[in-house]
């Protein structure tokens, strides 16, 4: 967010204009609203930030905003098939990390909550936020196991459980293929 704007006092204050220990992203409807690396002209941060509701935060003519826990961030899997998120992709592929980012959208990360379905970061947060908060819902997420499907063979595999049951070359497609845990959202 720049380092003028981080240098502003930061405002915590909630719904009622109360004082609050913390802010709250603004979730899905705002530009921003959720924890991440929103990597733009005016933005490139080494840490994950949100639009924050109620004017919490620090302020900025786009809107309040505040730098927010990075286990909720978005993460994407590579060429490697392993799970990173956007500062990653940025600093593993310094040329074209944003089309390789883009390219990876099909594959973020998914963890099953307590309903039994699968979901991404940002839906698992608002399936939790408003019964857990944003503490909670990390916590959620943090200890959630990760999406299974279910192989040819009637098993269900986590992506790496796949990759040693398929191998790396048959396991992408397999996966694709195989049955999701996934809400029609």
């Amino acid at each position: 967010m720049g380092s003028f704007q981080a240098v502003l006092q930061e405002k915590l204050v909630g719904e009622f204009g109360q004082e609050v220990l913390g802010c709250r992203c603004a979730g899905g409807k705002t530009t921003h609203g959720h924890c991440g690396y929103h990597f733009h002209f005016m933005s490139n941060e080494e840490k994950p930030w949100c639009r924050t509701k109620y004017g919490c935060g620090h302020y900025s003519i786009k809107g309040p905003w505040v730098y927010c826990d990075p286990r909720g961030v978005e993460r994407r899997r590579a060429d490697d098939g392993k799970l990173y998120n956007a500062l990653d992709f940025k600093k593993f592929y310094p040329k074209d990390g944003k089309e390789k980012w883009a390219s990876a959208a099909n594959y973020q990360e998914t963890r099953v909550a307590r309903n039994g379905k699968a979901y991404k970061a940002n839906e698992f947060r608002d399936y939790y936020i408003d019964y857990l908060g944003e503490e909670g819902w990390l916590s959620e997420w943090t200890n959630a196991k990760e999406e299974t499907r279910k192989a040819n063979d009637g098993k269900f595999y986590t992506f790496d459980e796949f990759v040693q049951h398929y191998g790396k070359d048959t396991s992408w497609k397999m996966w694709d293929g195989a049955g999701k845990l996934r809400p029609e959202l």
